[in-house]
């Protein structure tokens, strides 16, 4: 959207407190930077709050998780510890695989934080909110 179309703002409305989180392959192979953090910053209403070591992976990874299960769970612990602690109501990222997995673990630890994809935070306005 920021690259291709030059877009800052697509008129998003999203009443709530966000961390995001950079995915890896959004970050490494796809090189996408700070476009979706631009984005954020435009949609009214939302309160953007900084994840520390927020480049740091998930721990998800396609069957890395499945072939290093202990890995996988150290790193996911440290990420969701993370973002329970910006205090965030919702953890965004691009890619559903670690919202996921960030999402299983907030709820396994009933943090009261939920995963949304930013593609519908994005697609968010006042009379369609999700």
């Amino acid at each position: 959207i920021t690259g291709v179309l030059k877009l800052e703002d697509v008129g998003a409305y999203y009443p709530h407190r966000v961390t995001y989180h950079p995915t890896c392959h959004a970050m490494r192979l796809l090189r996408v930077e700070d476009g979706p953090l631009r984005l954020l910053k435009k949609v009214q209403g939302l309160e953007l709050l900084e994840l520390e070591d927020s480049e740091t992976c998930c721990g998800f990874g396609g069957t890395f998780a499945v072939k290093n299960f202990e890995t996988s769970s150290a790193m996911l612990s440290d990420k969701v510890a993370r973002v329970i602690t910006t205090r965030a109501e919702v953890c965004t990222a691009g890619d559903n695989s670690c919202l996921m997995h960030i999402g299983g673990g907030l709820s396994r630890l009933r943090s009261g934080a939920r995963v949304v994809h930013l593609a519908e935070i994005l697609a968010s306005t006042r009379e369609v909110s999700i």
